[in-house]
């Protein structure tokens, strides 16, 4: 029997809601909880709450959610579909289309494009809250809750959170009603450690490796602009641009300027999945580009059309940069299976991107300022970004003034988990080797599990998990 070393494949077994009863508990902790990326409260009284949804909600789940809301003060709970927000009608989207991640730059602008999130729907959104000034709070969305409340413009502090529960299987997951505190110690550990780092490198089996270094003062720039809860920005850059970073920050300092040099790979992104692919980085601009399949195609394509685009305040001229580096911090969440092929959720596969030690690294432009979107718009850019996902990373810090290399990540495990202060602050909540344990780990055969990762799964890897999931096994 062979022997790998990293964890093994496992997920979880959730069971489809036959009546409101089975979705209560759920809704009545999640409409307590005020930290992490699906959190509803706290609620106000009397509190007015509108729910942009979609197409396939669980309608146990929505009755549940609106009597726990109502039962915490709000006065009025309202559901809408973000097509009759947008005008459009509702698309059915699946992860077999992995490429279309880089068509949303340019040909899709219902999906990603001004400031990355669902232009159409912002601005129906923003119309009809116009319209109903009566609501208090509003969930919407599924990713990018700055960007998302930047777009609402006067509405902003009406924004509670994202809505990602018109799926039942996303709902019941364990991973939203994970302690607060037990979140926040976890991530504490994390940010701590980056105001220490001299040099970053990160590496994983799918052939990244990918490092840059920084200063004292840098270093501590980038700690205390990275934190967002279950959503840790480890790119320097990315947290220190005043579009992104999560505290304000002073004009007088600009971004951290990007020196990653090396090599992203993977196989996944928001969308779906794709033919392995290699992306090269010198100083941070995108500079090659190999497989991908189509999703490749279309990336070298862009590359070739907008070679001499300067971005303001970039020093060299190039269209791609790297511009996202996110750790997401989110122990129980996994990769569902319900929807991930027939899917009402414009990036099918973004949900696996939010569990604990999944890396997810973006390529584009993550500047939206003022400045930025005014060149943008003289010359006619697509603007935004797309992704790579890494399950199963190992990200380093080199130590200022020092020869040692302190892991945050170690083949995919945050190792916080294993900190242990933490395990002791978990046994208040119950076992802690259950709760600091992963629910979900992918299949990736040749790195934990029997195969070979190029023969079996780099070239197909939709193929794999198809099959995978034919046999009865996890993905």
């Amino acid at each position: 029997m062979s022997v790998f070393n990293f964890e093994a494949p496992r997920a979880p077994n959730y069971q489809k809601p036959a009546r409101v009863e089975e979705c209560l508990p759920q809704a009545r902790i999640l409409v307590q909880k005020a930290h992490g990326r699906a959190a509803m409260g706290p609620v106000r009284r009397k509190d007015k709450i509108l729910i942009v949804t979609l197409p396939d909600q669980d309608p146990y789940v929505r009755q549940a959610v609106s009597q726990a809301l109502k039962e915490a003060g709000a006065a009025q709970v309202d559901f809408i579909f973000e097509h009759d927000l947008s005008g459009g009608r509702p698309r059915v989207f699946s992860a077999e289309d992995g490429w279309r991640e880089a068509n949303t730059l340019e040909n899709e602008p219902w999906d990603l494009s001004g400031s990355q999130f669902y232009s159409d729907i912002n601005t129906g959104l923003w119309h009809y809250l116009n319209r109903h000034p009566e609501y208090t709070g509003v969930f919407y969305g599924l990713g990018g809750r700055y960007h998302l409340k930047f777009q609402l413009k006067e509405h902003a502090e009406k924004f509670r959170g994202c809505w990602l529960f018109n799926n039942w299987e996303e709902f019941l997951s364990r991973a939203w009603t994970y302690p607060d505190e037990l979140e926040i110690e976890i991530e504490r550990i994390i940010i701590d450690a980056l105001g220490k780092a001299a040099c970053v490198r990160i590496t994983d089996p799918e052939g990244t490796h990918l490092e840059f270094s920084l200063t004292p003062e840098e270093s501590r720039r980038w700690q205390m602009t990275s934190w967002l809860s279950g959503h840790i920005y480890l790119d320097p850059h990315q947290a220190t641009g005043e579009e992104c970073a999560v505290v304000p920050v002073s004009r007088t300092y600009p971004p951290i300027p990007p020196r990653i040099n090396g090599v992203l790979a993977g196989t996944a992104n928001h969308m779906g999945f794709m033919p392995r692919m290699a992306l090269f980085f010198e100083n941070g601009r995108l500079v090659q580009v190999s497989g991908g399949g189509r999703y490749g195609e279309m990336i070298r394509e862009l590359m070739d059309r907008y070679r001499q685009v300067r971005w303001p305040g970039y020093a060299e001229k190039g269209f791609f940069w790297f511009c996202d580096c996110v750790l997401c911090t989110v122990v129980k969440s996994f990769r569902h299976t319900s929807d991930l092929f027939h899917s009402y959720w414009r990036m099918p596969n973004i949900g696996e991107r939010n569990r604990a030690g999944v890396f997810h690294m973006g390529i584009g432009s993550r500047r939206h300022g003022d400045r930025y979107m005014r060149y943008a718009a003289k010359h006619r850019l697509p603007t935004g970004h797309i992704h790579v996902h890494s399950y199963f990373a190992t990200f380093e810090i080199k130590l200022h003034h020092s020869d040692y290399w302190y892991k945050i990540v170690d083949k995919g495990k945050i190792t916080a988990l294993s900190d242990p202060k933490i395990r002791a602050l978990a046994v208040k909540y119950g076992d802690p080797d259950r709760l600091l344990a992963y629910d979900w780990v992918p299949p990736m055969p040749g790195i934990n599990c029997e195969g070979d990762y190029l023969k079996d799964y780099a070239d197909d890897p939709i193929g794999y998990l198809k099959n995978r999931l034919a046999e009865n096994r996890s993905i």
